[in-house]
């Protein structure tokens, strides 16, 4: 009898049975979090992705949802991903580190707009960016390869101090820093809305 309990137990160890059981299939992902989760928290099972400027860590897909500026600050302060609880929206310097293959307006290009430039005259021509869909990730998108999410307008945490849009943000489709000026031909593509990728720490 308490040979049967062992090789019950030890098939039970080796099949994952159970509760706790490891399977690879489980049927509760939810890649693109949810703005509107009642509970206060955006479950994702995805990982974050490690970004080599300030050893920052992203979410990796972003938010599946378009949302107002607001609700994008809201949505990482309650998003709940990867383990983790302590996520933010990225200041636009942090924003910048994201974009690829744009020298204009990567890190240290020639577009004014940084954490210590938020005024709306910092939205200067390089900050454009380049040609649509270019870029080196996924369907031509100016962040690194292996990122995902609609290649569109994200949100930075920076408020434009002056007028024009309400916050900073990145339309990954171009490489482009916006601010919400109008002199770019691309830049009547951007609405009162975008998404949110969230960072820590």
């Amino acid at each position: 009898m308490r040979k049967f309990f062992f090789l019950a137990f030890a098939a039970v160890l080796l099949l994952g049975v159970g509760p706790c059981g490891g399977g690879s299939g489980g049927g509760d992902d939810d890649s693109g979090g949810n703005a509107d989760d009642d509970s206060g928290s955006n479950d994702d099972d995805a990982s974050g992705d490690d970004d080599t400027y300030g050893n920052l860590t992203w979410q990796n897909p972003p938010s599946s949802d378009y949302m107002t500026w607001e609700e994008a600050k809201a949505y990482c302060d309650n998003l709940s991903f990867d383990g983790h609880d302590d996520w933010r929206l990225p200041k636009i310097s942090e924003l910048r580190s994201l974009i690829r293959g744009c020298d204009a307006t990567m890190t240290g290009g020639a577009c004014n707009a940084t954490d210590d430039c938020l005024d709306f005259s910092c939205d200067n021509h390089p900050c454009c960016g380049c040609d649509q869909l270019a870029g080196p990730g996924s369907g031509g998108a100016y962040w690194p390869d292996g990122m995902s999410g609609a290649i569109d307008h994200y949100w930075s945490s920076s408020p434009v101090a002056d007028g024009g849009s309400p916050a900073w943000g990145v339309i990954f489709g171009f490489g482009r820093v916006y601010g919400g000026d109008t002199d770019c031909s691309h830049s009547d593509d951007v609405g009162p809305d975008g998404y949110a990728r969230c960072v820590r720490p």
